[in-house]
């Protein structure tokens, strides 16, 4: 049963978030990505709990939910239980490994607090610079002097900073984690493919056995992006639904981590505001590639450059997965707000 969002409720007592909702009268076997909306996150579907657990630990990270109720009128529809997830472990290698100097390997992001939401950015530190290290606050932040004295915190991911003293790089948490950083950390403008390397926010699948491999060249990583992708050309749009779950039918987010998935062994998020704002490595716009993730609306809608000013995507006023423009002035163009490299 698909239903709309009306209200959010919060008790941190008991720690039972509650949405009370309204059924929608929709036929899920046929396509109404249009009639629903492909923004509309307010829409949940019953039958895929985790679509809607990952859009409220998603719009509300801080929040220490034990429950989550779905109720409409006097009726509960849903009672979820959530585990409450602990923050990423530091692995041992970086909880005893000494690092006293880092260097900046791409342009990041010098931040008053170890997140990466708020209005916290510091400043701007360029490639090639030192930092002076004052302290390991967990597996993705290190806190830091800067070269003009400023104290702050940095990303410790291997993209961004590396250790002096050592060929490891600073980060010697796992290279991919659930809880890694997303676009903002800093302002890579050129990227090299990193086989072994994992973008950011994404774990591999070692259960599958994918199209390609993580050593395969650029090229074949993309051809078999490509080919999963088109295999699911005409898969009607139906929110909340990913066929790695057994279910019929995509919508935007939960079609780019399948097609990720199994071309690729990726892992990630399958909201569209965490893979905006937590997966992938941001690349200027003029820069996209054929593979990229393409970020619309700062997470309202993504999709996946194929190359020739085209991407292939779900929904996105089609109802179902095909091609559209995003040659400059088109409107998905017009309404692109990131591109994050992946491979």
């Amino acid at each position: 049963m698909f239903i709309r969002f009306l209200r959010e409720d919060y008790d941190d007592v008991s720690g039972i978030f509650t949405i009370t909702a309204i059924p929608l009268s929709v036929n899920a076997n046929e396509e109404f990505g249009s009639e629903l909306g492909e923004n509309s996150e307010d829409i949940g579907d019953t039958d895929a709990p985790e679509g809607i657990v990952n859009y409220i630990t998603a719009k509300h990270p801080r929040k220490k939910m034990k429950w989550v109720h779905v109720v409409s009128g006097a009726l509960l529809i849903m009672s979820i239980p959530l585990m409450a997830e602990a923050g990423p472990a530091i692995p041992v290698a970086a909880q005893t490994l000494p690092v006293t100097e880092l260097s900046v390997r791409h342009d990041v992001y010098l931040r008053s607090h170890p997140r990466l939401w708020g209005f916290d950015r510091l400043g701007l530190i360029k490639a090639g610079s030192s930092l002076r290290v004052l302290e390991r606050v967990n597996s993705s932040w290190f806190k830091v002097v800067a070269p003009d004295g400023e104290q702050g915190y940095v990303v410790s991911h291997p993209y961004f900073v590396e250790s002096v003293s050592n060929s490891a790089t600073a980060s010697t948490a796992p290279q991919a984690s659930s809880g890694a950083l997303p676009s903002g950390a800093g302002t890579p403008s050129t990227v090299t493919s990193q086989p072994s390397t994992l973008p950011f926010g994404v774990r591999y699948d070692d259960t599958m056995t994918p199209v390609a491999p993580l050593t395969a060249s650029r090229d074949a990583k993309f051809q078999a992006v490509l080919e999963v992708a088109q295999s699911k050309l005409g898969v009607p749009y139906i929110w909340g639904h990913n066929e790695d779950r057994g279910q019929y039918g995509f919508d935007c987010s939960n079609f780019t981590e399948y097609v990720f998935h199994h071309a690729l062994g990726y892992r990630f998020s399958t909201t569209s505001r965490v893979q905006a704002e937590a997966v992938g490595i941001p690349v200027p716009i003029d820069e996209m590639l054929p593979g990229d993730l393409l970020i619309f609306n700062n997470g309202g809608h993504v999709g996946i450059y194929i190359g020739d000013g085209k991407m292939i995507e779900e929904g996105g006023g089609l109802g179902k997965v095909g091609y559209l423009r995003v040659t400059p002035g088109s409107y998905w163009y017009n309404h692109l707000t990131a591109v994050k490299r992946m491979f």
